[in-house]
């Protein structure tokens, strides 16, 4: 913020306060002046790190202390200056994920605790060409970016850590590659247009699959580790999507959007093979290919009431299906509510709670009953997964944001087996974490 001293207009001039170490929007400035001089030339550069501390203090495969992080360099060339096309400009970032999180060693839960959570290395990120037309009226995007970061958006959910708030499981766990999305984006294109004043249309074409062909033999390499493929030739995702913004007499603004996807590629059965066996029978051959793989879904945020300044409850839904055949989730319900500005003193706080439901397929449930009657083992049936999170983002410099967080999962995976005691199911989890948001 600048303060301005008394008797500092006496020429209708303002001077701004001097910045300190913990008014400065940067960790580390400007740079030395590096930062000004190039956003004079039109290029703006970031360094973001987000570094998560989980501890699974119930629950789970195992106990204890997990550690990820994310840090996030990125450029943005302003290159309207440049080419007099006023709203072009060319944005390009990478990942540099470092450690690992709790999920995939303790939990195993369909929901990542820490939306940072990738296999660990650098690779690409975005690399697109974008252009704004005059208010904004429409929007065009080029290259390489992903689903996540343009279509159904749930922006009262920001500060929240659980994945499934930011980047939906039935699109994560169930579209070829996870879909374009973090932390494998695809090449694509997207067009925008604010069909009314409150009305936005969008839609989108990627690759079917952001990783590629998959590769053969009995280890085969990661696909796309650096995040260098630009996979043309793995069938294409369809996405559209409607926003309406509208107000609610007695309470705020609001937000609907609806959409829909649909991938081309084809994806295996979850319960028969090609001939039309159960696959938990012995020697089914390779399971069936489902083609029709969708995704339809719906989200609503509203402003529930509001205070002074920047005090307002905000209220969100969500609710996403996919069809059964080839879907480990088919169903997605979520449900939260966020507080701006609980404490009157620290007007850029926010504390939100929220749950999600991932409700898991029909076909696998009925596969795992087959499994158990046809080898008589008694693996738990699955049924779904229940996420409920309480955190609390507190703004402790422009450059430093900490977000505690809480977290309980109810039938991690959707109740698959204990690996101490595979008749039973993987007890619930208990998490604590504190994400600690840098900009350099």
């Amino acid at each position: 913020m600048i303060n301005y001293p008394a008797g500092a207009d006496q020429q209708n001039q303002t001077t701004p306060a001097p910045t300190t170490f913990w008014t400065r929007n940067a960790l580390f400035g400007s740079w030395d002046g590096m930062k000004p001089t190039l956003s004079d030339n039109g290029i703006t550069i970031g360094f973001n790190e987000q570094a998560v501390t989980s501890n699974v203090l119930g629950g789970g495969a195992r106990q204890g202390d997990e550690f990820a992080a994310l840090l996030t360099p990125s450029a943005r060339v302003d290159l309207g200056r440049y080419t007099g096309i006023p709203g072009l400009a060319a944005y390009v970032s990478a990942w540099v994920v470092q450690g690992h999180g709790p999920t995939a060693f303790n939990v195993h839960s369909l929901s990542g605790l820490a939306y940072v959570e990738a296999p660990d290395g650098a690779r690409l990120a975005d690399a697109y060409l974008t252009w704004h037309a005059p208010h904004d009226a429409i929007h065009v995007k080029v290259g390489k970016f992903g689903i996540d970061e343009n279509f159904d958006q749930n922006p009262a959910a920001a500060t929240l850590l659980n994945s499934n708030f930011t980047y939906r499981d039935i699109m994560a766990n169930n579209l070829p590659g996870g879909g374009p999305a973090y932390s494998y984006e695809g090449p694509g294109a997207m067009l925008g247009v604010q069909a009314t004043k409150l009305l936005r249309l969008r839609i989108g074409l990627f690759s079917g699959d952001p990783l590629g062909r998959p590769l053969e033999g009995p280890q085969p390499p990661a696909r796309d580790a650096g995040g260098l493929a630009f996979p043309l030739d793995t069938g294409a995702l369809f996405i559209a999507e409607a926003d309406d913004a509208y107000r609610m007499p007695g309470l705020g603004n609001g937000t609907l959007r609806v959409g829909g996807l649909y991938d081309t590629l084809s994806r295996p059965d979850l319960l028969f093979s090609i001939t039309g066996q159960s696959l938990a029978a012995s020697s089914p051959g390779p399971a069936r290919p489902d083609r029709g793989e969708y995704v339809i879904y719906a989200g609503d945020t509203q402003t529930l009431w509001h205070g002074l300044d920047t005090r307002r409850l905000r209220g969100f839904a969500r609710l996403a299906y996919a069809p059964p055949a080839q879907n480990a989730i088919t169903l997605d319900v979520q449900a939260g509510l966020v507080l701006d500005a609980p404490l009157v003193d620290r007007p850029d706080d926010t504390a939100a709670l929220a749950i999600s439901y991932d409700r898991i397929s029909t076909r696998k449930i009925d596969f795992v009953r087959s499994e158990n009657a046809i080898t008589g083992s008694a693996l738990p049936i699955p049924a779904s997964e229940t996420d409920v999170e309480l955190d609390y983002n507190a703004e402790l410099a422009p450059w430093l944001i900490a977000t505690p967080d809480m977290q309980y999962i109810v039938r991690p995976g959707g109740g698959i087996a204990d690996p101490t005691t595979p008749s039973r199911r993987e007890p619930n989890v208990f998490a604590a974490q504190l994400q600690l948001t840098l900009t350099f």
